[in-house]
């Protein structure tokens, strides 16, 4: 199984105290792990906003180190078709997503992926297969 990695999970391991079951989710599934440029762009966005600093700088390796070496999965012209279709069956039943998250779920809708993340009731109204890792 492939899972698609949400920010808010990724950027776990970066606190002081890190849910324990994250890190150990994440280790594990370490070579199933991907994202899309949605959440890349979330991630790199908070780093940017940051000062200049040693924080700052302690993100940025671990941006580079880490959360680089993971498979992006690029936004094509069918995953932008699939997002269009989704977007269109959400209108229809008189639902609405924010637009970063649904275009996160067309990704894993394409690909059959399963989001991980904390904030499931984000992605529940596309219909993808969600896993919370914090409980």
């Amino acid at each position: 199984m492939t899972y698609l990695v949400d920010a808010n999970v990724l950027s776990e391991v970066t606190k002081a105290k890190p849910e324990p079951r994250v890190v150990e989710w994440l280790q594990a599934n370490e070579r199933d792990l991907v994202v899309d440029p949605i959440i890349v762009g979330e991630i790199r966005f908070g780093i940017h906003l940051l000062p200049r600093g040693r924080r700052r700088e302690r993100l940025e390796r671990w941006f580079g180190e880490g959360i680089a070496r993971i498979h992006c999965v690029p936004w094509d012209f069918e995953t932008g078709l699939r997002w269009a279709q989704l977007l269109a069956d959400l209108r229809a039943a008189g639902l609405v997503m924010p637009i970063k998250d649904s275009m996160i779920a067309a990704t894993a809708l394409k690909h059959g992926f399963t989001v991980v993340t904390r904030n499931g009731r984000d992605f529940d109204k596309a219909g993808v297969a969600i896993f919370d890792p914090f409980g």
